[in-house]
């Protein structure tokens, strides 16, 4: 038996009190007249063993009821061991990702776990609760009730083991036992199985469904230029289920209505398309009305204007077809000979290409160096035979070899070639060279011979092709490639074109702005302020964000207060994929709710009240003592 007030238990004390009665016979004798008249009335006689029981009986009676009161103000309780262990080590996973915004048959996932948490449990209960991207340790509901309801959705979602993981870390104790209450949909994590290791933990898993899984999503928005120079957004959506209506996007910039348009949606993809003038600066988003989750129908875009970015040819050979390529309204193109280069003209620029020079000095080794230290831009394309390049490649001096190698793979996930091609292409007119200048087979490759030796190679900031680009040597110039691969490395300085970045991501921009002495860039957004991690170069900083950033919008980048950028970041989409794990997968032990959870918890938990009883047999000896004084002579 169990006492929620143990301390009133001192109370028994008070049983001395009638014992001391008891003991003292404390009585006032009285005085009576005695007159003839007192023989006539009836004596009644009292032996001396019915005086001894009747007052024995009195005094149990007395402490019997004086015992039962103290004990049933210490509220005694009977409580199992299993019950005992549910309430002492609770720890509880609120999943808080952005799939919890369905809605189910008491409307948002997430809102209806918290509501019945803060209903349900036990005022008296401490629990250990964490979310995806916060803890909160040894609390009841009332201290965590308006940080759950006004918690902002989290980018980035735990995967089983993870849970697992920061589950046992909240353990009192290294070797201690805790019910672990997993709330949540059970979105499926990068194909990983749904596998509980720890012995410590006894999972409680309550997994939340929504009525239907009807979304439509604003995926991604990326720019595209045709033949003829315009520019336009191509923004890509996807459904879940088939839609026979088009749906409307529409594209708000700075908060104004810009564009409207529908886009059709066939076998669950559809398109849409806006055209922007060229010159315009972004400050938008673009916006579906859908009943499906929230998070996916807003898509933030933002541009910055745009420096022309300087491009110095040194070029020792036929480069015509750079000049195409690096055109005057984005680049700002110089082609020069190595003998006429100005070594102090290369600070300047963002982009330097080695064109087939046959020999490189000691002089300018020291300054392509410091050019690419500085975060910026340098393409060797080299000459048959040469001197001086070891010390930038590292891999000697370019030595002719005579054998004609086809260039037929292309590394689609390099970051150079992100969002350069609309699929996979595996079958295309290959482009070949006659002669090689390096043979080299690294990690790190964007184009590759058939046998899988490098032609194009990325060491840091330095691009590398392996062979000559001349049209003796190579038709490489006349291949598909060439335009992409060349216009992508001229922009690598710059983002130009990125519209946005993803949050829970490491994401890495370069912003267009010159820093001096103990200056910094901030981001802003509705009146919140932060620093990111940054670099300063010669001509632009290197802003790089990861975890920090937590809401998706359009954040400004100031300098000294004033805006010198806008980068945009969205939620990732990973979180619409409808894959759940099944009944099966989790186990075959999944609850519906929270509430059917709080309501086997509290049955095991709740113990067997005893206070009534005591105040009943109070009562009772209170009556058998009345009762003993008046019918006991």
């Amino acid at each position: 038996m169990l006492f929620k007030n143990p301390t009133l238990l001192y109370g028994l004390l008070f049983l001395l009190v009638p014992i001391i009665v008891h003991l003292f016979q404390l009585r006032k004798f009285k005085k009576v007249a005695f007159t003839n008249v007192a023989f006539l009335k009836p004596l009644v006689t009292q032996t001396r063993k019915s005086r001894t029981l009747k007052k024995w009986l009195t005094l149990m009676a007395r402490m019997l009821a004086i015992a039962c009161l103290v004990f049933a103000f210490a509220q005694p309780y009977f409580s199992s061991e299993k019950a005992n262990g549910s309430r002492d080590n609770t720890i509880i996973y609120l999943d808080n990702s952005y799939s919890l915004q369905a809605k189910g048959a008491n409307g948002m996932l997430y809102l209806t776990a918290v509501n019945q948490l803060i209903e349900k449990l036990p005022a008296d209960l401490n629990f250990s609760l964490f979310t995806n991207d916060n803890v909160y340790k040894n609390v009841s509901r009332q201290e965590v009730a308006n940080e759950l309801l006004n918690a902002p959705f989290s980018a980035s979602s735990l995967s089983p083991d993870q849970v697992e993981l920061k589950a046992n870390s909240l353990l009192e104790q290294r070797n201690s036992e805790a019910t672990l209450v997993w709330i949540s949909d059970f979105q499926k994590f990068e194909n990983q199985e749904f596998n509980l290791k720890s012995k410590n933990l006894s999972a409680k898993l309550i997994q939340l469904k929504a009525e239907r899984n009807q979304n439509i999503s604003l995926d991604t928005a990326y720019i595209k230029t045709n033949d003829k120079e315009e520019r336009f957004i191509d923004v890509k959506l996807s459904s879940q289920e088939d839609v026979k209506n088009p749906i409307t996007v529409s594209l708000f910039n700075n908060n104004i209505l810009l564009a409207k348009t529908t886009a059709p949606v066939s076998k669950l993809k559809g398109t849409a398309q806006f055209k922007i003038l060229e010159n315009i600066k972004l400050n938008a988003y673009l916006q579906i009305d859908d009943e499906g989750l929230s998070f996916d129908n807003k898509l933030f875009l933002s541009t910055n204007e745009k420096d022309k970015i300087k491009v110095l040819n040194v070029n020792d050979s036929d480069s015509d077809f750079l000049k195409k390529i690096y055109t005057s309204d984005e680049f700002d193109y110089q082609s020069v000979s190595s003998n006429q280069l100005n070594y102090n003209s290369i600070k300047d620029q963002s982009v330097l290409i080695l064109n087939e020079i046959s020999n490189i000095p000691a002089n300018l080794v020291v300054e392509l160096n410091s050019f690419t230290s500085n975060g910026n831009t340098l393409i060797i394309i080299p000459s048959l035979d040469g001197e001086g390049y070891n010390s930038i490649t590292g891999f000697g001096n370019p030595q002719a070899r005579i054998i004609e190698k086809r260039i037929v793979s292309i590394n689609f996930d390099h970051p150079l070639l992100s969002n350069v091609f609309s699929e996979r292409v595996t079958n295309f007119q290959y482009p070949k060279v006659s002669a090689v200048s390096f043979i080299e087979n690294t990690m790190n490759k964007i184009l590759s011979f058939e046998d899988g030796t490098a032609f194009l190679l990325q060491k840091n900031n330095t691009y590398i092709f392996t062979a000559p680009l001349n049209e003796e040597n190579s038709n490489f110039q006349d291949s598909p490639l060439v335009v992409p691969i060349f216009y992508k490395l001229g922009l690598k300085s710059s983002d130009s074109g990125v519209l946005y970045q993803q949050l829970g991501s490491n994401n890495i921009v370069n912003v267009r702005s010159k820093l001096e002495g103990d200056q910094i860039l901030e981001l802003k957004l509705e009146g919140q302020r932060l620093i990111p991690e940054q670099r300063a170069y010669d001509s632009y900083v290197e802003l790089q964000t990861g975890n920090e950033i937590q809401k998706a919008g359009t954040y400004d980048v100031l300098l000294n207060d004033a805006i010198v950028a806008s980068i945009s970041y969205n939620v990732p989409r990973d979180e619409n994929n409808q894959e759940f794990y099944t009944k099966v997968e989790l186990g075959g032990k999944t609850l519906e709710s929270v509430t059917t959870f709080v309501q086997q918890f509290q049955d095991n938990r709740d113990a067997i009240e005893l206070w009534k009883y005591f105040v009943a047999a109070a009562l009772f000896f209170l009556i058998c003592e009345l009762m003993i004084l008046k019918f006991i002579k």
